[in-house]
């Protein structure tokens, strides 16, 4: 009877507490042995900021949380033998962002805290930091009691770290949450997300699409998630041109239609390689078949760009062509598309008017010149060769002129007559060509001579 009439004291002081939220202090161990009990009778005792605010020794909930999180811990509750203990406490006391944080740092439980992340997050029931640069679980001074921020952003991207090198597609449907987050230049998390991604697994169809050789575009893993995808195409193309992966990033700027952006990026790039001889696997063979690809796509199609960076580069297609006769061998062919270019001049009295016209060429057509008066030149010298050594007149079919000596010499002449119009022309450039190209023309002339 006696241990009946104390139960029944136990009892009576706890209902007591409880209704007249009083004597918070009290844990009442002797009916309070569990957890839930615990729980039970401390949030029952919570008064809401309603309840006579003014009075300080109300026990309110930020009091509970800070009992709980900080006067206790996770050691008391022996968190890391009990995660699933510990989180239940600190759920219970609403406080999200430090339950999800600590069963993070469980790596068999990661996955957990995301997907509980993503529901609390997606219900609004997440504190943000201000910034997504933070520790994943910060304070903020503006806050009152034990409330704690996370770090939704660094916590998605620390679980997707472990599968998006391998499963790109999986790391995409987690990061389109994070599609109304900013990062710390003020872009949109979603597509810088997306833009690393595509550089580190370089998964550029799969992720972000493909032009047929119609112009149709094959849709990729982006287009279900995003409306508006030449947005995150453009990023994409951006830091990958920042990266300097060139090739990557005119692919990009084609299908995110930034026509002018791929002329001139494969201007840059067809100048650099224009000159060399074709080789399988080369870069120059790989940058032709794309420029050829593009140019025919966009003649049949149209394309949105600036007539210079187009004009140029028809112009470098062209002195592929060019290149590709010369180092061929097929030189007769080679010199009608120079003389069909209007590049240089092969007659005296049109050097200066080809100085002018120089002045308008880009710098990517400049920078080719020295390789196209070397390449002509050297034409000139085996069309010269050739010559002298056959027993008949054999000109070149653009030549028209005839002599008293049935048009060897007179042909002769007119090859050494386009010599001197190149020379002559690389004196007058208002651009400095290396230092040892003037001095391999004249020595080439000079063997016409």
């Amino acid at each position: 009877m006696f241990v009946l009439f104390l139960l029944y004291c136990y009892l009576s002081r706890a209902v007591y507490c409880v209704i007249g939220h009083c004597d918070p202090d009290e844990n009442h161990p002797e009916i309070a042995d569990k957890i839930d009990d615990y729980l039970w009778l401390k949030l029952r005792q919570v008064q809401t900021d309603n309840d006579d605010q003014h009075n300080q020794d109300n026990f309110t909930l930020k009091k509970l949380q800070c009992l709980l999180y900080e006067d206790f811990g996770e050691n008391y509750f022996s968190g890391y033998q009990q995660p699933f203990l510990y989180f239940q406490v600190l759920i219970l006391t609403a406080q999200f962002e430090a339950a999800i944080e600590f069963i993070s740092r469980i790596d068999k439980l990661l996955c957990h805290a995301v997907h509980v992340a993503l529901v609390l997050y997606e219900s609004n029931m997440l504190l943000l930091p201000q910034t997504n640069q933070a520790q994943l679980l910060t304070t903020d001074s503006s806050d009152d009691g034990c409330m704690r921020r996370l770090n939704f952003a660094r916590l998605i991207t620390l679980y997707t770290r472990k599968f998006e090198s391998t499963d790109a597609r999986e790391a995409l449907q987690y990061f389109y949450f994070l599609r109304d987050l900013k990062t710390a230049q003020g872009e949109n998390f979603f597509m810088s997300c997306v833009s690393e991604l595509v550089l580190d697994t370089r998964e550029f169809e799969m992720l972000l699409g493909k032009i047929e050789r119609d112009g149709t575009k094959r849709p990729g893993a982006i287009d279900k998630f995003h409306g508006d995808t030449h947005k995150i195409i453009d990023l994409v193309a951006k830091d990958t041109e920042a990266k300097g992966l060139f090739e990557d990033a005119v692919r990009l700027y084609d299908l995110a239609k930034k026509h002018d952006k791929v002329l001139e990026l494969l201007n840059k790039l067809l100048s650099q390689v224009v000159s060399q001889a074709s080789s399988t696997q080369s870069s120059r063979d790989r940058l032709r078949s794309l420029a050829f690809g593009i140019a025919e796509r966009y003649r049949a199609q149209g394309a949105e760009g600036n007539l210079s960076n187009a004009s140029t580069f028809f112009l470098l297609l062209d002195l592929l062509t060019f290149f590709d006769c010369f180092h061929d061998g097929n030189m007769d062919e080679a010199l009608t598309v120079i003389k069909q270019l209007q590049l240089l001049p092969l007659a005296e009295n049109a050097v200066e008017t080809k100085v002018m016209a120089f002045r308008h060429y880009n710098d990517e057509v400049r920078r080719c010149l020295p390789d196209i008066l070397l390449a002509t030149m050297n034409i000139l010298h085996s069309q010269y060769k050739n010559a002298k050594t056959t027993t008949s007149q054999s000109p070149y079919s653009g030549w028209t002129g005839r002599g008293e000596d049935g048009g060897k010499e007179t042909y002769l002449n007119y090859i050494r007559g386009q010599a001197k119009a190149l020379i002559m022309f690389a004196g007058m450039l208002p651009y400095r060509l290396p230092g040892d190209t003037n001095a391999r023309l004249v020595q080439i002339e000079v063997l016409m001579n």
